[in-house]
């Protein structure tokens, strides 16, 4: 899940990036003030001139800057297969403080699988003393072999500069629309072909260890359609909100795997979060888990 998450907020940069020349389209403020975004004071709806480029450069700017924030996903997730009677369902919720500079979070996540199971949370924490996991069935903290840690390390810090991805994504520029309400522009991109689906693989490959981005696995997978939505603060040009929803299939050992998965995700306490310490009790206590 963890890996999921990383992946997703290294998309949001990126897409954060990206460069039009299309002004906002002005939408209706009851669309996009709900559980899509915080609550923001009103203000007086003014017509914007911004492009999209103009507003892209602007929350580049405003990114270099940004040396800390919070995280809340609402994670939905359907899986099916073809050959036996499987219908998973999970739901997760992950709340997250990160600090980029040096690279460090604490999450906290709650999971269910099915309406009737139980859920559990469970807590983890990333900083230079290393990435510990409590595992609530041995009520019990572990930490990950330094190896993991300095992959999940080298992969923040890819995702930290996806100045790279730019050249990628300026084929899909004609697929996003550009819209705006009182506090927010929003940006919306409904993708789906096979010239999104090889993005998406090797933006896997170099996300993902290379244990985890084999030819064999991306070769299989397929995404039949991802929808963003993003939301950019006008006063900040911080990002404020990412929804996705994602419909793709992989195949594994002759067996292929459906899966569907809707995300909400809210972003806050931009630059107020001055530090992630993992407590002392904690590195104590923990046991180094095997590779």
């Amino acid at each position: 899940m963890k890996k999921s998450l990383s992946i997703l907020t290294g998309l949001l940069l990126v897409f954060m990036l990206t460069a039009c020349n299309e002004t906002a389209k002005p939408v209706n403020d009851s669309a996009t003030n709900n559980e899509k975004a915080p609550k923001v004071e009103e203000a007086e709806e003014k017509p914007s001139e911004l492009t999209l480029e103009e507003v892209m450069n602007k929350s580049t700017e405003a990114s270099e800057s940004l040396k800390s924030f919070s995280v809340k996903m609402d994670m939905v997730q359907d899986m099916s297969s073809d050959q036996e009677e499987m219908n998973i369902k999970t739901a997760s919720v992950i709340d997250m403080n990160i600090v980029t500079e040096p690279m460090a979070f604490y999450q906290k996540m709650k999971m269910s699988m099915g309406e009737e199971s139980e859920s559990f949370e469970t807590e983890s924490y990333f900083s230079k003393d290393g990435m510990f996991f409590y595992e609530p069935s041995a009520n019990q903290w572990m930490k990950f072999p330094q190896e993991m840690t300095d992959t999940f390390l080298q992969m923040s810090g890819n995702q930290s500069n996806p100045s790279e991805e730019l050249k990628k994504l300026q084929k899909f520029v004609d697929d996003f629309t550009f819209e705006q309400d009182s506090n927010h522009y929003i940006l919306k991109l409904k993708a789906s072909g096979d010239k999104f689906n090889d993005f998406i693989k090797e933006t896997a490959a170099e996300q993902l260890p290379p244990e985890m981005a084999q030819e064999d696995i991306l070769g299989n997978m397929k995404i039949h359609a991802v929808d963003y939505e993003i939301l950019i603060d006008k006063t900040t040009f911080y990002p404020v909100a990412l929804n996705m929803n994602m419909d793709m299939e992989m195949t594994i050992e002759g067996q292929t795997i459906a899966m569907k998965q809707q995300m909400k995700g809210q972003y806050s306490n931009h630059n107020k979060i001055e530090t992630v310490t993992v407590p002392q009790e904690v590195i104590d206590s923990a046991v180094e888990m095997g590779l």
